[in-house]
């Protein structure tokens, strides 16, 4: 589909570019959001006769957008969230909750605007963007925690309590390895004991066994003297 830009869109082009996008993609984002129009005849008039106004605009707006980020007093947003000992959320971040918390603490922002392309499912410490306008970008901390002492934490190591690095794939709190290392040490002192234990009881029975045999043979050798 043929559309024409009325913003600065990140990959695809600058406003006023003629550019083919997928259908879906006009639809469902571009167009609704007002970030396009169809590339129709009528439309490519209007908006050549608009041109100087719209990209005045946009300068006006990108002028606001950056006075506001640096009117920015914070650079760190912390969301409590229940977890499991692995770092498991009890459900998920999304882009909305972010935005949720951005607002509360003096941005005012929506979903959209949030750049995030998943939806957190754990204890997490890392970057986040927030589009203000198609060329300013804010860079905030993001920290999902399961308590302000947590979020301390995280803070103060610049990474989440969980990690991906100390058992190639293991996602539990650092507590939690410890813990699980601690029992299965245990497990295999009691494996090693056991063993033990059996092998002392079978040295045990045979030696049994061959303290019988020698009574027996003595036995029968007294037997035989006796005869003769």
């Amino acid at each position: 589909m043929n559309i024409i830009l009325l913003e600065r869109i990140e990959k695809l082009g600058q406003i006023g570019d003629l550019v083919t996008v997928k259908s879906g993609y006009a639809r469902n984002f571009l167009l609704p959001q007002g970030k396009a129009v169809f590339a129709s005849k009528e439309n490519i008039k209007l908006f050549e006769d608009k041109k100087a106004q719209l990209e005045g605009e946009s300068l006006k707006r990108k002028k606001e957008a950056q006075d506001l980020a640096k009117k920015i007093n914070f650079k760190e947003i912390i969301i409590i969230r229940a977890a499991s000992e692995s770092g498991q959320l009890f459900g998920s971040v999304s882009a909305k909750d972010i935005a949720q918390e951005v607002t509360n603490a003096g941005l005012t922002v929506n979903k959209s605007q949030i750049m995030l392309n998943k939806t957190l499912k754990t204890l997490s410490f890392e970057d986040l963007s927030i589009k203000l306008h198609p060329e300013v970008l804010v860079e905030l901390k993001l920290n999902i925690a399961r308590s302000i002492e947590e979020a301390k934490e995280q803070s103060k190591s610049g990474k989440a309590i969980i990690t991906t690095e100390v058992t190639g794939g293991d996602i539990r709190s650092e507590r939690a390895q410890k813990d699980a290392k601690r029992f299965e040490k245990k497990n295999n002192f009691r494996k090693n004991d056991k063993t033990t234990n059996i092998d002392s009881t079978k040295l045990e029975t045979d030696t049994t066994k061959n303290a019988i045999k020698d009574d027996t043979e003595e036995s029968m050798s007294d037997s035989e003297d006796k005869k003769q």
